[in-house]
């Protein structure tokens, strides 16, 4: 049976509306899953950078903890992308400064914890012994 020219379009019709709306939200959900991996990325990025800064002030020779945990807080709080920042710093002759916040959520209610930490031997001078 030959089904007329006519009936097999009308059948056709709306098949690229459908297409359209399935793959739609795929697509935007793929977008917004690249776009929040990308916040989470810089993120990190911006919480090592204030545990390097922090530490480069707490190991310096006449550097303190307080002063260092004062300048990775600084950093980290002139940087937008990273919320809610917080440093711990521990140790004696190696000094760990830690920096823990949270990255922008582009979904409501999802928290991404993002945490960095940075390890480095206190600065001290020392004299040669003898040989």
């Amino acid at each position: 049976m030959n089904v007329p020219e006519r009936a097999r379009r009308r059948r056709d019709e709306g098949s690229a509306t459908v297409a359209t709306a399935i793959t739609f939200p795929v697509v935007g959900l793929l977008f917004l899953a690249l776009a929040q991996a990308v916040m989470v990325s810089v993120a990190r990025d911006v919480a090592q950078s204030a545990a390097e800064e922090g530490l480069r002030v707490a190991r310096a020779r006449q550097g303190t903890f307080a002063a260092g945990r004062d300048a990775a807080a600084s950093f980290a709080r002139h940087e937008p992308i990273l919320e809610a920042p917080a440093v711990t710093v521990s140790g004696t002759n190696t000094i760990t400064m830690q920096v823990a916040g949270r990255a922008p959520s582009l979904l409501p209610g999802v928290n991404i914890t993002v945490t960095r930490t940075v390890r480095g031997a206190r600065e001290r001078f020392t004299t040669p012994g003898p040989a």
